[in-house]
C-alpha cells in the first residue's frame, strides 16, 4: 500500500542503513569522510544518500556547499534520525536479552503503602548491578489497578495484596503475612475481648470497597454475622488513621499501614483483633514464563527490605506490631493454575 503523494519505496531499501549514513555524513560535512568512518567507498555513500532522498522525496543537503549543508527537511530528518538510531541499538539489546530472560527494563506495580520503602532499594539495586535491569518504571496504587495492568501488559511484576486466582498464566511469590488489629482513638478504649462490646458512639470506620483490605474485612464481619451502622469510608489507609486519631471511629488495619501515621505520632491505640483474628498476604506476582532471572533478584531485594527496613521501624515505633508482621521465604515460589492453551 502505497500513501498519496509519497514515493514507491524500493525492495532493496534499508531504511536502517540509509539514516546510518546520512547521520556520519551529517556529522562529517562531507562524504569521504563518512565513507572512511564507515568503512565503505565514497560511491556506496552517494548512492545511500540518492535513494534515502528519493524514497524520503525530499532534498536532504544543499550539494553546491563544502562542508556539505542539511537542508530543512534533512535538518528534521538528522534530529529524528540519531533518536531512532539509538532506540534500534537498544531495541536490539534488549530484545536479545529479554529472549534470554534478561529484561533490560522492567515496569514495576507497587502498593502505596510499600513504595516510600521499596523504590530507594529498587533504584540502588539497578545502580549498583545487583538487579539485573538497566531501568525501571515504577508505579503505585492499588491492587485493583494491579490485576488489570497485568492483564493489559501494562506492568511487569505486581508487588500487591490479590493473588490473582481467577487470571491464568501467572506465577507468584508469597513475601510476606500480616494480621489486622484493632486501632482506636488514644485513651478512649481498654481491653477489646469482642467487637459487640465496641461503644456504639464511636463507629465503625471502613476501608473502600476498592481495596482489598475493604473487601476482604467487609467479608470477615459478614462471616461473623457483624453488622455495624453505615460510616465514613476512606480509599487511602493513611486518611483512615488520620480519622482514627481525631477520634471519629475506629476500624481494622493492616501494620505496614500503620508505619507512616506511627512515625507522625498519630494520636492512636492499638489492640490485638479479637478471635477469629484476620491476615492479608502481600505476594510478587508476573506472567508466567517471563523474567525468569529478574523475579527472584526482586524477590530477595523486597524480601531483605521488608526485614531489614519495615520490620524494624515497626518494631521500633510499636514493638508489639512485630508479632502481627511475619516476613516469609522469598524463594518459595508458586504457580498460579494456568489455563493451557487448548482449554475452552
Amino acid at each position: 500500500m502505497q500513501l498519496s503523494g509519497s514515493s514507491p519505496v524500493s525492495r532493496d531499501f534499508d531504511l536502517l542503513k540509509s539514516l546510518e549514513i546520512f547521520v556520519s555524513v551529517a556529522d562529517t560535512g562531507n562524504m569521504t569522510a563518512a565513507a572512511a568512518r564507515l568503512h565503505v567507498t565514497q560511491s556506496a555513500i552517494s548512492q545511500q544518500i540518492k535513494m534515502l532522498e528519493t524514497n524520503l522525496g525530499a532534498p536532504l543537503f544543499y550539494r553546491d556547499a563544502r562542508p556539505l549543508r542539511l537542508t530543512p527537511a534533512g535538518l528534521l530528518l538528522r534530529n529524528r534520525a540519531s533518536a531512532l538510531l539509538i532506540d534500534a541499538r537498544q531495541m536490539q539489546s534488549e530484545v536479545r536479552r529479554a529472549a534470554d530472560g534478561h529484561p533490560s527494563h522492567i515496569r514495576v506495580a507497587l502498593l502505596s503503602t510499600f513504595a516510600r520503602r521499596l523504590v530507594p532499594v529498587l533504584l540502588r539495586a539497578v545502580k549498583d548491578k545487583d538487579l539485573a535491569v538497566d531501568t525501571l518504571t515504577i508505579t503505585r496504587g492499588m491492587t485493583i489497578n494491579h490485576a488489570q495492568d497485568l492483564a493489559n501488559r501494562d506492568v511487569d511484576v505486581a508487588f500487591t495484596s490479590d493473588a490473582f486466582d481467577d487470571m491464568p498464566g501467572l506465577q507468584r511469590v508469597e513475601l510476606l503475612r500480616e494480621s489486622y488489629v484493632l486501632v482506636t482513638p488514644r485513651g478512649v478504649i481498654g481491653k477489646v475481648g469482642d467487637l459487640r462490646d465496641l461503644p456504639s458512639e464511636l463507629p465503625f470506620l471502613r476501608h473502600t470497597g476498592r481495596t482489598q483490605s475493604g473487601r476482604r474485612i467487609e467479608a470477615h464481619l459478614r462471616r461473623l454475622r457483624l453488622d455495624f451502622a453505615p460510616s465514613s469510608s476512606f480509599e487511602f489507609s493513611s486518611d483512615l488513621v488520620a480519622a482514627i486519631a481525631g477520634g471519629y471511629g475506629w476500624s481494622l488495619v493492616s501494620p505496614s499501614q500503620l508505619l507512616e501515621p506511627l512515625e507522625a505520632k498519630a494520636a492512636i491505640d492499638i489492640h490485638p483483633m479479637p478471635k477469629p483474628g484476620l491476615h492479608r498476604t502481600i505476594a510478587m506476582v508476573w506472567r508466567a514464563g517471563e523474567m525468569s532471572d529478574t523475579v527472584p533478584q526482586l524477590a530477595a531485594l523486597c524480601s531483605a527490605a521488608l526485614t531489614q527496613d519495615v520490620k524494624q521501624r515497626l518494631h521500633r515505633l510499636s514493638p508489639r506490631l512485630e508479632a502481627y508482621f511475619e516476613v516469609l521465604h522469598a524463594g518459595q515460589f508458586q504457580e498460579l493454575e494456568a489455563e493451557s492453551p487448548t482449554s475452552a
